[in-house]
């Protein structure tokens, strides 16, 4: 029986070498596998561990009958995989597998979706990556293209999606040529929140997302309405299984579990990131007043809605300039919503899983689960620094899987170890009134835990990697630790 409350996690230091990046297949032939074996790969066996650990069908464990992912996934079925494939490249010359969900763990989960579903079934493994993102060269350096063509060898029906609508050319941080994809085939419903939204009673006016239109936010975020557009792949799923990458997020602290339900969303200009102005004029894309910050906003709004390439890139100058002379100046340099005040991104994550969760094929919102939300976190080779596309790689070695998105999120966060008093986005979902994610208090969340290939029991705390935050957060940790200090008059006392 699933158990909500229940985390697991498992660790094996050597799946954090990456030296065999691309070996996906099992190293060994195990008696559920059909498939061929190929070299070493610890991530294929950590996620096997993993299923184990979760006691999953522990009765037939070591036999050719074994399905773990059998006790939620029913034969026939449609599911939606959805990984974390944000960008094509590092954006600072890094590795790709900083970036993105393990390869290796995308392949050894869909051959256990694959034993669930059976031949009837089909699995959808999908995402919807940055505008400006390539998708053909994400596939092929991930070798994702391979996986359709294998599993349709072996009977069985893998269909890679890219959810966006719209294509653009990044060139010097200018999104230009925009081109129009084929979307999800299943079409797409906008799912509106309505009063229920986490930004209802907000000054709608003021969002925005960074580089893309704000009258096509204003469209769907505003006084009568709160609407995403979610890929009906998605919404036609029976399960979504969540892959979510551990990092830093400059906008959000931490890419997690939740996070990564941004990307069921077919157009970034539905998303609000940040609210425009300093904290004191009612906005959180900035913290003080700052004429600099204020007029780089206001360039970066012309260069929106600048109606030819021609001015776009005129504009764009401009504000290339202000914003070099302006972080010259100014220690600092966090603005576009990229600190921890931020008070608008976690809102939006929010509204999106609870969509993920509550609404049905048709976009309806419904008062119960529509389908259901299994989580593994990958944090093999977690991120830290200046994430999401330029993380530094940090080897830990993990996995954390959970059976409630919220549950996976703490855990991922306690993993980090950033306090999770101090994360706006747990605090936002332990409060929910309309369509909540937590049906099991925080405090009953059960950490199970295991060290290598025998599976021994172990401690959470000791896999514990804190990951340093990135410039936009690193305040909120100085000043925790400065409260946490005694003060003066606390000493002499």
């Amino acid at each position: 029986m699933t158990d909500l409350a229940q985390i697991t996690s498992v660790r094996d230091l050597n799946a954090a070498r990456t030296d065999a990046f691309l070996d996906q297949a099992p190293a060994e032939a195990y008696p559920e596998c059909p498939y061929p074996v190929g070299p070493a790969n610890p991530v294929y066996a950590l996620v096997r561990n993993l299923f184990r650990a979760m006691r999953l069908d522990a009765g037939r464990f070591g036999t050719r009958f074994w399905n773990p992912l059998g006790e939620f996934l029913q034969p026939g079925q449609r599911v939606t995989v959805k990984p974390n494939l944000v960008y094509h490249e590092h954006y600072t010359g890094g590795q790709l597998h900083w970036v993105v969900t393990d390869p290796r763990v995308i392949r050894a989960v869909c051959d256990y979706v694959f034993l669930a579903i059976g031949p009837d079934g089909e699995l959808i493994l999908g995402d919807a990556p940055l505008q400006s993102a390539d998708w053909d060269l994400i596939c092929r350096r991930l070798r994702l293209f391979d996986l359709p063509g294998f599993y349709a060898r072996h009977g069985f029906k893998l269909i890679l999606r890219d959810f966006r609508t719209l294509h653009t050319v990044n060139v010097r941080g200018l999104k230009c040529r925009p081109r129009q994809l084929p979307g999800d085939p299943l079409g797409y419903c906008a799912v509106d929140f309505g009063a229920s939204s986490l930004h209802s009673g907000r000054e709608w006016e003021r969002f925005r997302v960074t580089n893309y239109d704000p009258q096509t936010m204003r469209a769907h975020h505003n006084a009568q309405r709160h609407e995403y557009l979610i890929a009906g792949s998605v919404l036609e799923s029976a399960a979504i299984i969540n892959l979510p990458k551990l990092k830093t997020h400059r906008k959000s602290g931490l890419t997690g579990p939740l996070k990564n339900m941004v990307g069921i969303n077919g157009c970034k200009d539905w998303l609000p990131h940040h609210s425009t102005g300093s904290v004191p004029s009612g906005g959180d894309e900035y913290s003080g007043e700052s004429t600099w910050k204020k007029l780089s906003s206001w360039l970066v709004e012309r260069e929106e809605t600048a109606p030819s390439t021609v001015e776009k890139f005129s504009w764009n100058a401009a504000r290339r300039v202000v914003y070099r002379t302006g972080a010259a100046v100014s220690p600092d340099r966090s603005w576009e919503g990229s600190w921890f005040g931020n008070d608008t991104l976690w809102r939006t994550i929010l509204d999106l899983n609870r969509a993920a969760l509550y609404a049905d094929s048709n976009g309806i919102l419904r008062d119960t689960p529509q389908r259901r939300i299994f989580t593994i976190t990958d944090a093999i080779l977690a991120g830290e620094g200046e994430g999401p596309m330029a993380p530094e790689p940090v080897p830990v070695g993990c996995l954390l899987a959970a059976h409630h998105p919220l549950a996976a999120e703490f855990a991922a966060v306690r993993l980090a170890g950033w306090p999770e008093e101090r994360m706006r986005l747990l605090q936002g979902a332990r409060g929910l009134a309309d369509y909540p994610l937590d049906p099991t208090p925080p405090s009953a969340f059960r950490y199970e835990c295991f060290d290598r290939e025998n599976l021994q029991p172990a401690a959470f705390n000791d896999f514990v990697r804190p990951l340093r935050p990135t410039e936009g957060w690193a305040p909120l940790f100085e000043r925790a630790q400065a409260r946490s200090q005694p003060s003066a008059e606390e000493v002499n006392a």
